[in-house]
């Protein structure tokens, strides 16, 4: 029973996790495929989500910290608060804790690599008028039908 269960909650998850995020968001199957508007109003989604990610690991570190040194005392324990006793609750918020640090920084990290892709995707289908782009390229010969390692330089104006 417990096996179905779980086979059940892991088929109703994957329901909702079946694409990318510039899929789920707007409809298209590549990040290139986005207008600029697009692309600075979700890297501005996805600062604001590294932040809010990053914000929560911390509190919940320090809410970890706190518990673990019995730094929160009940002053007017609830009915639940007497039943569990000091330590339980202790141990409780520490595991609370732990969780939000957890949830924050598989967030954080997340959210941080797909401010990359963003900034990469805006680098490269929007240049700015009179930038730079070295990068490094295989080089055909067709004289000696060989391939070559080389650099290119672009100059976009």
């Amino acid at each position: 029973m417990k096996k179905l269960t779980i086979v059940i909650i892991l088929l109703i998850l994957s329901k909702f996790s079946q694409a990318q995020w510039y899929y789920n968001d707007y409809q298209v199957k590549d990040i290139n495929q986005l207008t600029l508007q697009q692309l600075n109003e979700s890297l501005k989604t996805s600062k604001d989500m590294v932040l809010g990610s990053g914000l929560c690991a911390i509190f919940g570190g320090c809410m970890f910290l706190a518990c673990i040194n019995s730094l929160v005392t009940l002053d007017n324990p609830t009915m639940l608060e007497q039943l569990i006793g000091e330590k339980g609750m202790n141990d409780i918020c520490a595991g609370v804790g732990a969780a939000m640090v957890v949830g924050g920084t598989i967030g954080f990290f997340g959210y941080l690599e797909r401010v990359g892709h963003i900034k990469t995707a805006i680098r490269q289908n929007f240049p700015i008028s009179g930038s730079l782009h070295l990068a490094p390229r295989v080089i055909y010969n067709n004289f000696t039908a060989s391939y070559r390692m080389g650099i290119s330089l672009t100059y976009n104006f």
